[in-house]
């Protein structure tokens, strides 16, 4: 090779992208990545535990796949750092038949962290152990976060559920049930805070006092409330479950009376959070808002107390 043939492989070597690569934008890729790794490994031990940890290797063998699906996304360096990271957070717990020995304590703190750093640790050594067994064609990425996971990414979520209602309407209470559907595309932050806005609209029946009879008998009817709304949510997440602060314009009119009164809404909502199925997060859980609506030439002042059970698909496309 002559110096015109080595000087101009330099010069390509220099402007490939692996040389221009940034070393530190890469460590900080792989941390990253690895955080979802140990995010997706808690999420997976607590949803077993959940659902009853008695036999270690039966525990194990049950989580097993579905580690995988997470380890086999991941690089061989985050792989390695999810693990470093898991095995030092169970050293720093200690051991937890040691704990145990101690306290004797089921529900103590501290047995339980660290028996739940060890199932962490043991769960990912088993997976990045048996990383040979992923797919061949499901190529690993530096910019994998998480599968168990909405951080830093967008989503969407349907969520739907039956409802109690109470109104205050003109000096009188009274009560009925329904149901709402929403459609929500959000954007999660570093895994533990999501933000959520779009499109609700429920409706359902409500008992009313009807007239007075010729007898002195007062008769019973029903009348049809629908309610659209703009709700932007705030969510925040733990292992498994997560908080929902809800503020909302809405509007409400009835189907014998189809004037629009606005208000608005303050709620609050917690669920529980199910292990990913596909492209999908469903989590289910109950919800409480409170709604006032001024007085207008429609109609008067009204305020509603809703609550009930809700659920949720968040789709990820992944």
């Amino acid at each position: 090779m002559n110096r015109w043939t080595l000087a101009a492989a330099l010069f390509a070597a220099a402007l490939s992208p692996a040389a221009r690569a940034d070393p530190s934008a890469e460590a900080d890729a792989v941390a990253r990545s690895a955080e979802g790794v140990l995010a997706d490994a808690a999420r997976i031990v607590e949803a077993e535990a959940s659902s009853g940890w008695f036999l270690d290797a039966e525990a194990y063998a049950e989580i097993h796949p579905t580690m995988l699906q997470t380890i086999c996304r991941a690089t061989p360096a985050a792989r390695a750092r999810a693990l470093e990271l898991a095995e030092a957070d169970r050293a720093r717990r200690g051991d937890p038949r040691a704990i145990w020995e101690r306290v004797r304590d089921a529900d103590d703190a501290g047995f339980v962290a660290a028996l739940s750093a060890e199932r962490r640790a043991q769960a990912l050594s088993h997976a990045v152990a048996s990383a040979g067994e992923c797919p061949f064609w499901l190529e690993p990425s530096l910019a994998f976060e998480g599968r168990q996971t909405d951080r830093d990414r967008f989503t969407v979520s349907l969520e739907t559920g039956g409802m109690l209602q109470v109104r205050r309407f003109e000096g009188r209470l009274t009560y009925g049930g329904g149901g709402a559907g929403r459609l929500l595309p959000a954007w999660g932050f570093g895994g533990s805070v999501t933000l959520l806005a779009g499109a609700e609209f429920g409706g359902g029946a409500m008992l009313e006092q009807g007239v007075t009879t010729t007898s002195g008998a007062r008769t019973q009817s029903f009348v049809i409330n629908y309610f659209p709304a703009l709700p932007v949510l705030v969510r925040v997440r733990g292992v498994a479950w997560q908080l929902d602060a809800e503020l909302a314009p809405v509007g409400w009119f009835q189907a014998s009376d189809t004037r629009l009164s606005l208000g608005g809404r303050a709620g609050l909502a917690v669920g529980y959070a199910a292990l990913r199925t596909q492209g999908v997060l469903p989590w289910a859980g109950v919800h409480l808002a409170v709604e006032h609506y001024p007085e207008t030439t429609a109609r008067g002042a009204a305020q509603f107390l809703r609550g009930g059970l809700r659920v949720g698909f968040q789709w990820d496309p992944e």
